[in-house]
């Protein structure tokens, strides 16, 4: 760790740095970028995560690289060291945990070996040594994380039989009791765990028929080592094992007595706890005891937090259900929010950008990325807007010619925004326009007859309601009625030609329509166009289809005798048509002529 000289050094060095970048750049503070003293590797950038290692042998720094707020620390704590005899040692703890880090902080870790093990000896069984502490302060030595290390292992008992020791505890954990012959070589017991407030107790000796073994001592507290008091090598009964550390490292197993022919096995020593402290709130801590049997080792990862940019689309309906498409930076991995706890699925990431699909939710909420870098910032690039679903609740007018063309006003509610406004399955509107509460839209043409009318926003598709019920019909075709006479002699007859026309004003088509002409009493009349009949002084034409301003006509003759002398008068009226015709103004015409003689006749 950095302590001392060196540490004023290093302080003394990053203050000029960021005196030289204020004094260049006016109010900006460059921060360092990542490194690594002592035991601690260079650090190694892929992606958006920078990997700092921290091996075992030693203290070491690691300074905290630019952009990042939190890193990701993993501890192993250091195993026991096994027993002359090869009984194990205890493990160490596995630990990840993220803590909050500013750029260009400084953490000092301490990376400890696994414990030596025992060497066989002729006068007593000798015990493996606790694991080294494994921890992680900041520069000026206050505890963070520390990783439990595990106890050594107790000695074997010397002679016949031998008695065996004690395996030692892995962290957190009490050591075993030795093994022996009671009363004269009583093995030592277990050396007690390390706790968040002290080290762990020394194990007590074993009874022996002259003497008692020698008891162990109790573990540092916080961040040291497990006890390591000295015992004698002549005791004839197991020593008790050592305590482990209070954060920190193994105990010592006690080492095996010897009595006469035999001597009791040794206490294992205690295994050392471990600590988390200052984590990132609500962030994740993984701790496992009895993980690791070798050396420590203290990981630092340390990601770029993610940005998100945009949001496509940026709206969508209520229920969820929209794929969205998340732009931004170190997004590799991340988990989407829409709001605070409405988590996206189906979520898949690059380093740029996510696919995703969007919860069902309500109003403009923040659309938001966590890696292990922590959560991007809300911005109003990342928004995402949840739209209700449109009503429609009235329509004016509700009927409309079949050609189309008609203006028609849709009320309802969450109308803004919207997309689409159909007459009927698959036959939209033109010249859109809407508010939140009401749209115009030109009707398409439709054959005759009751469509719904449903409006498309980015909430979805309004309901079919009756109030959204609009009626296509025939538009009327108004026929106008003219009637004109032309006197005319024939070789032997003296006639009056009457030219009937059918004049179709509007607005719709006419399918067909028929005109009758009453002609004077006895009168008759012949050369008729087609599609006109004769029947005594009745003449009725039938005419076709008639377009909108079409006009078509029809003639006859009425022929002139004596008794056809004075005023003659024809009337013409429509009588039927299709469809209907609203205006009967229009449906009748009069021609009069005066005839003085047979040869002679006016017809203004």
């Amino acid at each position: 760790m950095l302590h001392g000289p060196r540490a004023q050094w290093r302080r003394r060095l990053l203050a000029v740095a960021a005196s030289s970048a204020l004094a260049a750049g006016g109010l900006t503070v460059l921060a360092p970028p990542a490194s690594a003293e002592g035991v601690c590797g260079a650090p190694v950038l892929v992606g958006a995560t920078t990997t700092i290692t921290c091996t075992a042998g030693g203290s070491g720094s690691v300074t905290v690289p630019e952009g990042v707020s939190s890193g990701v620390v993993t501890l192993d704590g250091a195993g026991g060291g096994n027993a002359a005899d090869g009984t194990a040692g205890g493990k160490g703890a596995h630990l990840v945990a993220t803590l909050p880090a500013t750029p260009g902080q400084v953490f000092a870790v301490t990376v400890g070996r696994r414990g030596a093990n025992g060497t066989p000896s002729a006068q007593f069984g000798v015990p493996g040594f606790g694991g080294a502490l494994v921890a992680v302060t900041t520069d000026t030595n206050v505890p963070l994380l520390t990783a439990g290390s595990g106890g050594g292992a107790g000695g074997a008992g010397i002679g016949s039989p031998a008695y065996r020791g004690a395996a030692g505890g892995d962290s957190g954990r009490a050591g075993a009791n030795g093994n022996g012959l009671v009363p004269d070589a009583e093995g030592g017991t277990g050396g007690g765990p390390g706790t968040d407030t002290a080290g762990g107790t020394g194990g007590t000796g074993g009874n022996g028929a002259d003497n008692e073994g020698p008891n162990g001592s109790a573990g540092a507290y916080p961040n040291g080592s497990g006890g390591a008091a000295g015992q004698g090598v002549f005791s004839p009964t197991g020593g008790g094992g050592r305590g482990g550390a209070g954060y920190g490292g193994g105990g010592r197993g006690g080492a095996g007595g010897r009595y006469g022919s035999t001597g009791g096995g040794g206490g294992g020593g205690g295994g050392g706890s471990s600590l988390v402290s200052g984590t990132v709130p609500g962030s994740s801590v993984t701790l496992t005891d009895g993980a690791n049997s070798g050396d420590g080792r203290v990981v630092f990862a340390f990601t770029l937090p993610p940005t998100v940019t945009a949001v496509s689309p940026a709206a969508g309906p209520a229920g969820g259900g929209t794929a969205v498409t998340v732009t931004g930076t170190n997004l590799t991995g991340a988990v989407l929010t829409f709001g605070a706890g409405n988590p996206a699925t189906d979520v898949t990431c690059t380093a740029s950008s996510c696919t995703a699909t969007a919860p069902a939710g309500t109003g403009t909420v923040d659309v938001r990325a966590t890696t292990p870098g922590g959560t991007s910032e809300p911005s109003p690039a990342g928004r995402y807007t949840y739209v209700p679903v449109p009503v429609v609740t009235s329509l004016s007018p509700a009927t409309g010619s079949t050609d189309g063309g008609t203006v028609v006003t849709v009320g309802g509610t969450g109308l803004d925004g919207a997309t689409a406004i159909v007459f009927g399955a698959g036959n939209p509107g033109t010249h859109l326009s809407c508010t939140a509460t009401a749209c115009t839209a030109t009707a398409p043409a439709h054959a005759a007859g009751p469509v719904d009318v449903q409006v498309t926003t980015p909430g979805g598709t309004s309901a079919v309601t009756g109030a959204g019920r609009y009626t296509y019909q025939v538009p009327p075709a108004d026929i106008d009625v003219d009637l004109t006479a032309q006197p005319g002699l024939g070789l032997l007859v003296p006639y009056l030609t009457y030219t009937l026309t059918a004049r179709n004003t509007g607005p719709g088509g006419a399918t067909s329509a028929i005109v009758t002409a009453i002609l004077p009493a006895g009168a008759s009349a012949n050369t008729l166009s087609p599609g006109c009949t004769a029947a005594g002084s009745t003449v009725t034409c039938a005419y076709g289809t008639l377009a909108n301003g079409a006009t078509a006509t029809k003639t006859f003759r009425v022929p002139l005798g004596l008794l056809s002398l004075g005023r003659v008068s024809v009337s013409a009226t429509r009588t039927a048509s299709a469809p209907t015709d609203p205006n009967p103004l229009n449906d009748s015409a009069t021609a009069s002529c005066t005839v003085i003689s047979v040869l002679l006749a006016t017809c203004p």
